[in-house]
Parts: C-alpha cells; sequence; structure tokens
C-alpha cells in the first residue's frame, strides 16, 4: 500500500539543527520500507516565531534538501502518486513570508510549496495560534495571504491556527481547507485538535485531514497505542469523512508517538490495524494517499500565476 504524508520536521531537523539525514526519524530507507510513496516537508518557520529567523530558517533547509536523499517534486506533479520515495514542500508558520507578496511569489515558484500553515504557535502577520487564546481571527496580511495562495495553487493549512482563524479560513478559501497534522478534540481535548463541527466543515469543503501520531494529541493517559490512533480515524470516519482523511505524522518534529508508530517504516503495522478493524482496500487507499493526492491535484489545476 502507498502512502501519503501531509507533514514531517525533517528538513528542519537537517538544515537548522545541524543533524545527519541518516539519524533522522524521516529517511530514504524508512520511507522506502513503510511504503511512503509521498512525504511532505515542512519548512518550519522556527520555535522563536517573529522573533526568530523563519525566512533565514526556510533557505537553510531548502539547501538542505538534496541531504534528504529523497526526490523533491519542485514543478508539475506526475499524473499518478509515484511508487518509489518522493517529497513535496510545505510552509508550517507564516511569519516565514515576512508579510510579503514577494516572499509568498519566491517560495511558489522557485520551491513549489504546495500548503502553507498560516500560524505556528505565535501570533505571526497572518493571524493567532491555536495555543495564543486569542478570539480574534485573521489579519488583513492572512485575509490577503488566502486570495494569494488560491491563485498560485497553494492550499491554506489550519493546522496550528486558532478557532477563529480557521472559521474565516473555511468561508475566504476558494481551494479546499487542509488540516495536514491535527487530530480530533472529541477524543482528546487539546486546542490544536479539531472540533467535530471543524472536522464537519472539511467535509463539506472537500478538504483533507492528516491525522498526526504526536502522543499528547492522541491521548492524555499514559502512552498511546496503534488503538489510539485508530480511534481518531474512526471518528473521522464516522463524521463521513472517507474522502478527507489521512496522515501528517509530524515526525522529526514530535519528542512522542504511539507504541509501534515511530517512523515511517512502521506504518504496515496501522494499515494492518485498520484491515483488522474492518477497513476495506477501497477505503485504506483514499486514507492511505488517495484523498490527499485529490486536494494536491486539484490545487495545482487551480494555480494561475
Amino acid at each position: 500500500m502507498r502512502i501519503a504524508d501531509a507533514h514531517c520536521d525533517t528538513l528542519y531537523s537537517i538544515g537548522v539543527h545541524g543533524r545527519p539525514a541518516e539519524g533522522c526519524v524521516v529517511t530514504s530507507d524508512g520511507m522506502r520500507r513503510g511504503g511512503v510513496c509521498l512525504q511532505t516537508f515542512a519548512l518550519f518557520a522556527g520555535g522563536e516565531g517573529p522573533a526568530g529567523h523563519p525566512y533565514e530558517n526556510a533557505l537553510n533547509m531548502c539547501a538542505a534538501m538534496d541531504d534528504t536523499q529523497v526526490p523533491m517534486l519542485l514543478g508539475d506533479l506526475p499524473e499518478d502518486m509515484p511508487d518509489t520515495p518522493h517529497g513535496i514542500l510545505s510552509i508550517e508558520g507564516g511569519e516565514i513570508f515576512e508579510g510579503s507578496v514577494s516572499r509568498i511569489d519566491e517560495f511558489s515558484s522557485k520551491y513549489r510549496i504546495r500548503l502553507a500553515a498560516l500560524t505556528w504557535n505565535h501570533e505571526n502577520e497572518l493571524g493567532y495560534s491555536a495555543v495564543s487564546g486569542s478570539g480574534e481571527g485573521l489579519k488583513p496580511f492572512g485575509l490577503r495571504f488566502v486570495r494569494e495562495a488560491d491563485r498560485r495553487g497553494i492550499l491554506c493549512d489550519v493546522s496550528h491556527l486558532n478557532d477563529a482563524g480557521f472559521w474565516q479560513l473555511i468561508e475566504q478559501a476558494e481551494l479546499p481547507p487542509v488540516a495536514s497534522h491535527s487530530d480530533c478534540r472529541a477524543l482528546c481535548d487539546m486546542p490544536r485538535n479539531l472540533t467535530d463541527d471543524m472536522i464537519r466543515a472539511l467535509i463539506d469543503r472537500q478538504g483533507f485531514m492528516g491525522i498526526n501520531f504526536y502522543s499528547r494529541f492522541l491521548t492524555k493517559e499514559g502512552t498511546p497505542t496503534l488503538e489510539d490512533v485508530f480511534r481518531h480515524i474512526d471518528r473521522v470516519m464516522e463524521l463521513g469523512g472517507e474522502k478527507i482523511l489521512g496522515f501528517g505524522s509530524d515526525f522529526d518534529g514530535i519528542e512522542s508517538w504511539p507504541d509501534g508508530l515511530g517512523s515511517p517504516a512502521d506504518f504496515p503495522a496501522l494499515i494492518e490495524t485498520m484491515r483488522l478493524h474492518g477497513y476495506g482496500e477501497d477505503a485504506l487507499s483514499a486514507i492511505c494517499w488517495g484523498n490527499f493526492w485529490r486536494v494536491l491535484k486539484q490545487a495545482e489545476a487551480h494555480r494561475s500565476l
């Protein structure tokens, strides 16, 4: 079974922290062993937010792409999803754009970013984060960014965005909104997780939701297992999300994960868990790669700049 993963922080580990590629969780060998044929590598703004060096961090990560030994798709996507490991790029933290449309152009044209999370854990020029506690929505540049992203075929990513910003983006974006790496708030009450109403909104907009493997977003009770991951998958399915559901592992960006699911090589164990719960091959194909590939191709077809 081919796998598409909507989020990892491997390039930050390599390009900013200086970790050898072979010492990361996501490696080309691990992807191959787990069947991960499409890995989204995030350009992460960094833990200091706008007060740090988000743009410089992003350039350092771009310079480290070859170190991954995973071919990056920086032009038009192939007609079908690859059957060997490949990568695409995303943005995590809109402070990377420095409030400038020219920066959006730079990352769109040169690096062909496919999706962009407007915030990480800090307030920035676009809006407010999920952990900020703010009830305010998107800022003027955030609203403009949504329009500019649509024109460039960039999917707006609500992971890390606060609730008010989420609902504004749902209303404003032409392209389907995505949550690249988020879980279900009904099962684990964390501000980074999505409420049932938010998940239904993604379903209505035919977007995408990638289940995050971070322990703290899966359960508040001990170390999670594959069954805890399945609980979040099944919750989305119960809400009618069979056409939006996928994976956003957050590997190399999390310090704890479920037993038996610590690297891309472990994806087959999760798939087998889903099979044991009665998920058929058509549903598995959609979740494992089809739903994410659909929104990527839809965004590319929408691209006008």
